[in-house]
């Protein structure tokens, strides 16, 4: 989970600080967020031990509840995975790397020690964790300008550039984004860069939010069109940039949770039954009457 975790990146951090939509809340000092792409995007990987998955998912709902309580200041959106290994991710995005700084010290002084019991038992639910941190590249995206508390699914692509390559790759996003919004004008994409985190290569995480994966089939229903659109020659150089310069792509398909996620109310206040679901009644299935008699519970 995101909010501890934290805390051991603070240290350099400190000493190196140089469609998503904003969620962390700033310091009681600073105003509301800000709307749009998060300048900064901060996701945490979960890997669950085989059999854990249940304990770590009723943790992470634990930790919610507990912030909820105290009125921590950080938010998140927790998925789960759909294709790929076994796992849980949470994005977290910030103004900056000081309002994470500043989100993150404030709730580790407000409820620091009333999480470290929660964390132990959190940890041993874990065969590993990623933590990385990003920054937006406005110039490479066209995002989404619904909120993304509408979204249910996330397509997260990550690819990994070859170190000095990035102007290639910057290359090809510009014009692959082009024929992708000629061809459908609700196409919408966000693009951030690693800035922190254990790649050993120039890493970029393109976001894909989706409301149903019925707009995924829509989209892959127009690949002869954008073919067709990006013309043979082009497609050539493209294909030849990826192969020179790429070192490789990986996408992965995931579901929201709101048990596990900690969203404001801006976000979710318009679909509550969603983000806020009401627990189930297990009403008696039958009662008995004064008369001594058995009944069918209403």
């Amino acid at each position: 989970m995101i909010q501890l975790r934290l805390r051991k990146y603070f240290v350099w951090i400190g000493v190196a600080a140089a469609g998503l939509t904003v969620t962390a809340a700033h310091a009681q000092q600073q105003g509301p967020p800000p709307s749009g792409p998060a300048p900064i995007l901060v996701t945490v990987r979960e890997m669950p031990k085989p059999g854990e998955e249940a304990t770590h998912a009723k943790l992470e709902a634990e930790y919610a509840t507990a912030m909820d309580a105290d009125k921590a200041k950080q938010y998140y959106l927790g998925m789960g995975e759909i294709s790929g290994s076994e796992q849980t991710m949470f994005l977290s995005g910030y103004a900056s790397l000081e309002e994470m700084q500043a989100v993150h010290d404030y709730d580790d002084a407000l409820i620091g020690d009333k999480l470290d019991s929660l964390e132990a038992e959190h940890n041993a639910t874990l065969l590993g964790s990623k933590t990385a941190i990003w920054r937006l590249r406005p110039d490479l995206s066209n995002p989404e300008p619904e909120s993304l508390g509408t979204m249910r699914f996330m397509d997260l692509i990550q690819i990994h550039v070859k170190l000095g390559h990035d102007t290639e790759f910057s290359d090809v996003i510009r014009k692959t984004g082009e024929i992708w919004i000629q061809t459908d004008p609700s196409f919408h994409f966000t693009i951030y860069q690693e800035i922190f985190g254990n790649s050993k290569d120039d890493t970029f995480l393109i976001v894909f939010p989706v409301k149903s994966l019925a707009d995924l089939d829509k989209h892959q229903s127009l690949a002869a069109e954008y073919m067709k659109n990006m013309g043979a020659d082009t497609h050539k150089k493209i294909l030849g940039i990826e192969s020179a310069d790429y070192n490789s792509i990986e996408s992965n398909l995931y579901v929201f949770s709101p048990s596990m996620s900690r969203l404001p109310d801006t976000w979710t206040k318009n679909d509550m039954d969603f983000w806020h679901p009401k627990p189930l009644r297990t009403a008696a299935a039958n009662k008995t009457t004064t008369t001594g008699k058995t009944t069918t519970a209403k």
